[in-house]
């Protein structure tokens, strides 16, 4: 597990950078930066897992990185902290817990979506649980992270309806919620979204 995180000065800056990441590369700002890591605006409709490679060249330099975070700032803007390859350790592990998943809306219920490619006039081919693909515009597309999506099944969703589509099965309803987070992100397991939306509403 990572214990210094937070060891380094973080300097906020506004630079434009250019972020490659599964061969895509996408036009991206720079909003922090420290010695082992930063902080990246412009990557909110990608699909993100804890420990994904990416590589971000800015201001002449190129360097890898991978991600650890996501957070949002004072506007709500959806921000993807990073921490360069070279400063982790051969002891830390990673794993696939999504950190960040894309939505659209489907009868006024978000619905989980996988972009596959960025095209240059601004839309995105996604994918549905399904597995139909088109291209979106990708300001249609809503962000979430895992305590925010757990958050909303437990406001107001239609969380049977959504189990059908994703093609759930029978599901007991006070499982529902937890069925359909795990369809999303994985293992709900040692994750903290549970425990603070339950937090939020005590």
């Amino acid at each position: 597990m990572l214990t210094n995180r937070r060891k380094f000065h973080r300097i906020p800056v506004d630079e434009k950078c250019i972020v490659t990441i599964d061969g895509a590369q996408l036009e991206c700002s720079l909003v922090d930066q420290s010695i082992n890591g930063g902080k990246i605006a412009g990557l909110d409709f990608l699909v993100i897992p804890a420990g994904k490679t990416l590589t971000v060249k800015q201001d002449g330099e190129e360097f890898k990185a991978v991600i650890r975070g996501v957070t949002r700032d004072e506007r709500q803007k959806m921000l993807i902290g990073i921490q360069r390859s070279e400063t982790i350790r051969d002891d830390e592990e990673s794993d696939d817990a999504m950190l960040l998943n894309c939505y659209i809306r489907h009868d006024g219920n978000l619905m989980v979506c996988i972009p596959l490619s960025v095209e240059s006039d601004g839309r995105v081919t996604i994918q549905l649980w399904d597995g139909m693909q088109f291209p979106i515009n990708f300001t249609a597309l809503e962000t979430m992270n895992r305590t925010e999506r757990y958050k909303s099944l437990m406001s107001g969703s239609d969380l049977k309806m959504i189990a059908e589509l994703y093609g759930l099965g029978t599901v007991p309803m006070a499982a529902l919620a937890d069925k359909i987070f795990e369809f999303e992100f994985g293992h709900l397991e040692n994750c903290t979204a549970k425990q603070s939306c339950a937090l939020d509403n005590n």
